[in-house]
């Protein structure tokens, strides 16, 4: 009974399949030799493909560039981008610039409007030669001040009459010599006439109309000194973002390249 027991509790192996000592299952009528060729043969397969890998990796690396330009275009690179980040800079203070220029004509054309009126511009594109401007208030003041320069030398220069000749004869009475001077008080002392206070006043606003022009004139000048500028610092805006736009693209170049290289 015991015998049976352990017969049963002990199967035989079966000898289909059996295991070597490498671990790999084989029948039961292969030999040791035979697993190992076939083990050889896995190996040499492996071997191959190492190999293959290895020849690719060496074909990559013979194709890459050495290592001096890599570091050449690391170091293009960082001084593209130093410089792309001036220009940046440059091109941001530029547009401030250009704003404060923009206000600052903006505050002049209000002025102009303000003393010139609406239509500033118009105005301003006339022509206005100072000289015949000059002549022709001359000409005008000489007209003005012809009949009052005419009235005062009448005055100054009075054509003698009896009367008076009757005032300074030395027999005259008394009361026509009172009579007399004072008549001739009252002529010395008389108010100014309203011709010269007339021609008062047309002189002090032809001197403000003067000043006024002058004054246009100095404003147009300067709008156009500003315009100039502006026009001088928008070429060289215009150069300065080309340039960066250029350096933008041979900057973005580099960079394909340099992550070509890299990979």
């Amino acid at each position: 009974m015991r015998r049976a027991q352990s017969t049963r509790h002990y199967p035989r192996p079966s000898l289909a399949l059996a295991a070597d000592d490498l671990g790999v299952l084989r029948e039961g009528d292969e030999s040791d030799l035979d697993v190992l060729r076939r083990q050889l043969l896995d190996k040499d397969r492996e071997c191959d493909k190492l190999q293959m890998s290895i020849q690719a990796l060496q074909d990559q690396l013979a194709q890459r560039p050495p290592i001096e330009h890599v570091q050449a275009l690391e170091r293009e690179f960082k001084n593209l981008e130093l410089l792309l980040q001036g220009t940046q800079r440059e091109n941001e203070k530029c547009m401030a610039d250009l704003d404060r220029y923009k206000l600052r004509e903006k505050t002049l054309e209000r002025e102009l409007a303000r003393l010139a009126g609406e239509n500033w511009q118009s105005n301003l594109e006339v022509p206005l030669p100072p000289s015949g401007t000059i002549r022709g208030m001359h000409q005008r003041s000489n007209t003005i001040n012809s009949p009052i320069v005419g009235g005062a030398r009448r005055t100054h220069s009075p054509s003698p009459s009896p009367r008076a000749d009757a005032y300074h004869h030395p027999n005259a009475s008394p009361g026509a010599r009172h009579t007399h001077n004072v008549s001739r008080s009252s002529i010395v002392h008389s108010p100014t006439p309203p011709a010269v206070i007339d021609e008062e006043r047309e002189a002090a606003r032809e001197e403000r109309e003067r000043e006024r022009l002058a004054q246009l004139e100095q404003m147009k000048l300067l709008i156009l000194g500003m315009q100039q500028r502006l026009e001088i610092r928008e070429e060289k805006l215009v150069k300065m973002v080309e340039k960066a736009e250029s350096e933008g693209r041979r900057f973005e170049g580099a960079a394909v390249e340099l992550k070509a290289h890299a990979a």
